[in-house]
């Protein structure tokens, strides 16, 4: 972690300081200090990664997670693979 990471997450402490884990992500994601986009990758990701451990093949875990997030099969698709890749 670098010296602005760690003066960035001293800033973003005082925030919250005080709050529930649930208050303090919703104050965060209120005030635009957390990217919602990459929060939606990630929930997208971990969808298809559970699909996938309980059975279903990729193809149709990205159809299920897509229908879930209310997004396209390619907005799926993308914030599965980009996620993936990083």
């Amino acid at each position: 972690m670098t010296r602005l990471d760690e003066r960035l997450a001293e800033t973003l402490f005082r925030e919250v300081k005080g709050l529930t884990g649930r208050q303090a992500v919703l104050k965060l994601l209120e005030a635009g200090l957390i990217s919602r986009r990459a929060c939606e990758r990630r929930a997208i990701r971990d969808e298809v990664e559970r699909l996938q451990r309980s059975g279903v093949p990729r193809c149709e875990a990205l159809e299920v997670a897509a229908e879930t997030f209310c997004c396209s099969y390619e907005k799926a698709r993308n914030a599965f693979y980009n996620s993936f890749k990083n």
